[in-house]
């Protein structure tokens, strides 16, 4: 950045230092966890699991016996 901005820009030394190290830091950090979040959602899709578990089908026909025997 001193090549770009010329060497006053590099004055305030240490504390400039550590602010341009935690931002590109906090960078890297929010890229690792877009990354993460991506290849979790591509490994849920690879396992090919259903979504839903279907505990029990219930059909017209069989609501309609159970009204008939209990009136």
């Amino acid at each position: 950045l001193r090549l770009v901005f010329g060497s006053q820009w590099a004055a305030e030394g240490v504390f400039m230092l550590f602010a341009v190290l935690f931002t590109f830091i906090g960078a890297q950090f929010i890229g690792m966890g877009l990354l993460g979040e991506y290849i979790g959602r591509i490994y849920n899709d690879v396992r090919a699991r259903p979504r839903y578990f279907i505990q029990r089908v219930v059909r017209q026909e069989h609501l309609a016996s159970q009204e008939e025997n209990h009136p």
